[in-house]
């Protein structure tokens, strides 16, 4: 039985759209270019460093050193910028998680998110974070997902059993992070296909109320 659940943020409650850090201020083929699949910019690169504690202070120096100074600029421009990248919360997201709760079913949010920009997802999100159970944020922990040792210390921090408690992520490599470390864990597609899961294994009922609430 479920008695806990584990969300991811960005992609699964918060809708994140790092292009739009740089609209307007790079033409469309730079920012292609600077987002590109490829990394060939090394945007998901240094992220993923972003992500695991290092601040832009001292990222963005490494950038400019490795890249140069003409994709420094976008790299700057975007952690300044990165605000605009949150561009609300998921469509649904936020009645489930109201259900959740009515049904007594912890809930949780553990991301892979810069330490130094933390403070401006906190903020833009207040409800959002303030009805959430507890969150986990790799750049403050210094251990990031799919590392099965950001599923162990927030199995630790939220003291749920592993064995009951679904995590639900938008990356696949983060998803069979989390089935590696004990946990339940599908895909996220959509709020609907969420809640399916969650009826369909007795989590919540069929018949829960459906809020209109948004948090954006």
């Amino acid at each position: 039985m479920i008695d806990n659940v584990i969300f991811d943020v960005c992609g699964v409650l918060v809708d994140w759209q790092p292009r739009r850090a740089l609209d307007g201020l790079f033409s469309p083929d730079q920012i292609d270019e600077f987002f590109a699949d490829d990394d060939r910019c090394g945007f998901l690169y240094f992220d993923d460093l972003h992500d695991g504690g290092t601040d832009y202070a001292d990222l963005i120096d490494e950038y400019e050193r490795e890249y140069g100074a003409r994709l420094g600029l976008r790299m700057r421009a975007y952690a300044a910028h990165v605000e605009r990248t949150l561009v609300g919360t998921i469509p649904g997201m936020m009645s489930l998680i109201e259900d959740l709760k009515s049904a007594g079913v912890g809930v949780w949010a553990l991301t892979n998110w810069g330490h130094d920009t933390w403070p401006i997802m906190r903020n833009r999100f207040p409800d959002l974070f303030d009805t959430l159970d507890g969150v986990m944020v790799s750049g403050v922990e210094g251990v990031r997902k799919p590392d099965r040792a950001a599923f162990d210390l927030a199995i630790t921090r939220f003291a749920v059993e592993r064995g009951h408690t679904l995590f639900v992520d938008d990356s696949p490599y983060n998803v069979d992070g989390a089935r590696a470390a004990g946990l339940t864990a599908i895909r996220f597609d959509s709020a609907e296909q969420t809640r399916n899961w969650l009826a369909d294994h007795g989590v919540i009922s069929r018949a829960e109320h459906h809020s209109s609430t948004s948090w954006a």
